[in-house]
């Protein structure tokens, strides 16, 4: 008589997977002891994945649906724009410097795999970005209707906010002591936001930001 699937496998593989390939890297990363970890044989690895590189888009794929539901954006009506961007762009970045495991895959994805990027991989990193950039649009065109943001061309104040909190992590990923007294997600959030908050919320988010980083160490 068959044994019944484990409805659970694939799930367990992937966080197998994840943990090996943030503790030995992706070449050092060996599918006979990923299946180990998940408690099964290599070909019932195989079964669900055809190979390494598969097993890691699929561990990207965790990761990133992991932080997507963090940040799903809140339906209309609820704070102000203002403070929602505030929130999304902390917790774009409180999610890469409290998750070990996706800072970890992402440094291998960042230096080890930067270099050899695939079709696949480039077309991923693409529809990544291309998503970052949309949700950061959606709540600009809001604050300009609830009045509590300014961005005179809401597509390059996402693509310049997408590029400020990108650079701010893979920096942190590739030379983490160097810029680790300036990772604090409310702060860098709070400065980043600061340019197109109006009103009074604008100023005093402007000149705290200022304070607070004239206090970091090394600043």
């Amino acid at each position: 008589m068959p044994r019944p699937a484990d409805p659970g496998l694939r799930e367990r593989l992937v966080e197998a997977a994840s943990a090996a390939f943030a503790d030995a890297g992706y070449a050092g990363a060996r599918l006979t002891d990923i299946a180990a970890r998940a408690g099964v044989t290599k070909g019932g690895l195989y079964f669900h994945f055809a190979g390494k590189e598969e097993l890691f888009f699929a561990v990207l794929d965790h990761w990133r649906e992991r932080r997507r539901r963090l940040l799903r954006l809140p339906a209309a009506g609820g704070e102000p724009a203002a403070t929602t961007l505030r929130a999304f762009l902390a917790g774009y970045l409180a999610f890469h410097f409290r998750e070990p495991g996706a800072a970890r895959v992402q440094r291998v994805l960042a230096t080890e795999l930067r270099a050899g990027f695939t079709a696949r991989l480039r077309e991923d990193d693409r529809q990544e970005r291309r998503w970052l950039r949309a949700q950061l649009r959606e709540l600009l065109l809001l604050g300009t209707q609830d009045g509590t943001l300014s961005a005179a061309d809401p597509a390059l104040a996402a693509f310049l906010l997408a590029a400020a909190v990108i650079g701010v992590v893979e920096q942190w990923q590739t030379a983490p002591l160097d810029v680790e007294p300036h990772c604090d997600e409310q702060l860098l959030a709070t400065a980043l936001a600061a340019p197109y908050t109006l009103g009074a919320a604008g100023e005093r988010a402007r000149r705290g930001g200022a304070s607070a980083f004239r206090d970091l160490p090394g600043a």
